[in-house]
C-alpha cells in the first residue's frame, strides 16, 4: 500500500460522526467557545496530537477565549487549515441546537457552518499521524473563534503567524474549492425626526417612515448598478420606535452588501446615498455610514501554488473545478496577511444560519479523505 493509500485507510468514520456529533451538541456561539474549544483540544489529545491554546483578548465581557493550534512537520507549515469553532446564536441559550441524524443527514447548529470541517480536519491530521508518515514540510491547523462576528479569532492568530502561501478555510462550499471570494460592506443607515403625540403624527417627524421610502429607493434602484444580478443585497434589520404612543423619532437599518470580487462597493454607497434624495431633508435628517468592510479577492487559478491541490482532489477522486465562494469569511484576513485563501469545506452556504441547518454525512467523510490528501501532496511527497 502506498503512502496515501495507508493514510486514506485510516481515517476513522465512527470516530469522525462522533465528534462531529459532540461538537454540535456543544452550543458555542461567538463569545462563549469555551465549551467547543475545550472539546476539540481533548479530541486531539486522546488521539495524542499535540495542540496549544492561544489566547483570544476578551472584546465583550471578560470571557477567556483562545484559538486551537495543532502543528504536524517541520516549521513553519507549508499548508495552514482555518475552521471556526463558534456559530451564530440562537434564542433559548441554544435550546434545540444539538445534532439529530436522519438517514445519512445530520441536522443542528454548525453542521455546515463548520464544525464538519473542523471535525474532518482533525480526523484527517489524526490518520496522517497514525500512518507513522514522515512529514517533509509541515501542516499547520488554527482551530479559531470569533469568525461569526468580526474575525477576532483569525486577527489574533495572525497578530502571532505569519501564514504560509496556502491557506484552506473548511467553510461549507459542497468541497468545491472556491478561488474566488466575495466582498462584504455592512452599511448603517440612520434615520431621526421629531418625536410627537401619536394622534398629531402631522406635527412629528416620522422616522420610520422616512426609513421606509429611503429604503424602498434603494431596492427599486439596485437593477441600475454594474453587475446587478452578481450583487447580493440583503436588508438584516430594521428597528425604530417603541411602545409609547408617539411618533418615532428615531430608525436605523443594517444593510448587507455582499459583492463579486472587484466589486461596486463605492457605486452601491453613492446609490444609498442618491436615494436619500426622495425624503424631504427639511423632515427628517438620514446618514448612512459603513460599519465593517471585507475586500473580495480572486486567485489565479494558474498559479503553480495551487497545482498540489488540484492533484489531492484527483487522487480521491474530487472534482477539480475552481469556483466563488459568495458569502464573507476570514479568508480576507488571510488575504490582506499575505496568504492565497482557498475556502473549501463538506456542507452548503444555502443550509447555514437557518432552522434545519444540515451537512450531508458522507460528503464529510469525503472531506477528511480529501484534507488527508492535500497533506500527502503538499508535506509528504
Amino acid at each position: 500500500m502506498d503512502k496515501l493509500g495507508a493514510i486514506l485507510a485510516g481515517i476513522d468514520e465512527e470516530r469522525l460522526l462522533d465528534l462531529l456529533i459532540d461538537a454540535v451538541d456543544v452550543y458555542s456561539p461567538c463569545y462563549a467557545e469555551e465549551a467547543a474549544t475545550r472539546l476539540f483540544t481533548n479530541a486531539l489529545g486522546r488521539a495524542g496530537l499535540s495542540c496549544r491554546l492561544e489566547p483570544v483578548p476578551a472584546t465583550v465581557g471578560d470571557r477567556a477565549r483562545a484559538n486551537v493550534i495543532v502543528e504536524m512537520g517541520p516549521q513553519p507549515a507549508a499548508l495552514l487549515w482555518v475552521g471556526h469553532l463558534d456559530t451564530v446564536a440562537v434564542s433559548d441559550e441554544g435550546e434545540g441546537h444539538g445534532a439529530r441524524q436522519e438517514g445519512d443527514t445530520l441536522y443542528g447548529l454548525g453542521t455546515a457552518d463548520m464544525k464538519s470541517g473542523c471535525a474532518a480536519m482533525v480526523e484527517a491530521l489524526i490518520a496522517v499521524a497514525e500512518s507513522g508518515a514522515t512529514l517533509q514540510r509541515g501542516v499547520m491547523a488554527a482551530f479559531v473563534v470569533g469568525e461569526e462576528e468580526y474575525g477576532d479569532g483569525s486577527q489574533a492568530f495572525l497578530a502571532r503567524h505569519k501564514p504560509p502561501a496556502l491557506t484552506v478555510i473548511g467553510e461549507p462550499t459542497g468541497l468545491i474549492a472556491c478561488t474566488d471570494h466575495y466582498g462584504y460592506v455592512e452599511c448603517l443607515l440612520s434615520a431621526q425626526g421629531m418625536d410627537a403625540h401619536a394622534a398629531l403624527p402631522e406635527i412629528g417627524r416620522n422616522a420610520i417612515q422616512a426609513m421606509l421610502t429611503w429604503l424602498a429607493a434603494v431596492l427599486e434602484r439596485l437593477d441600475s448598478l454594474p453587475a446587478a444580478d452578481a450583487n447580493a443585497i440583503n436588508l438584516r434589520n430594521i428597528r425604530g420606535g417603541g411602545e409609547k404612543f408617539v411618533v418615532p423619532a428615531r430608525c436605523e437599518a443594517l444593510l448587507d452588501l455582499h459583492l463579486p470580487p472587484g466589486g461596486a462597493e463605492a457605486e452601491v454607497l453613492a446609490l444609498i446615498a442618491r436615494a436619500r434624495e426622495v425624503v424631504p431633508r427639511e423632515r427628517v435628517l438620514l446618514d448612512y455610514r459603513t460599519t465593517y468592510h471585507a475586500p473580495g479577492y480572486s486567485l489565479d487559478t494558474a498559479d503553480p501554488l495551487l497545482a498540489p491541490l488540484q492533484a489531492a482532489f484527483e487522487h480521491v477522486g474530487e472534482t477539480w473545478a475552481p469556483g466563488l465562494f459568495r458569502s464573507h469569511s476570514d479568508g480576507w484576513l488571510f488575504r490582506k496577511a499575505g496568504a492565497s485563501p482557498v475556502i473549501c469545506g463538506p456542507g452548503r452556504l444555502e443550509d447555514a444560519h437557518v432552522a434545519g441547518e444540515k451537512v450531508h454525512i458522507p460528503e464529510v467523510m469525503r472531506a477528511a479523505r480529501l484534507y488527508a490528501a492535500m497533506i500527502h501532496e503538499i508535506c509528504i511527497r
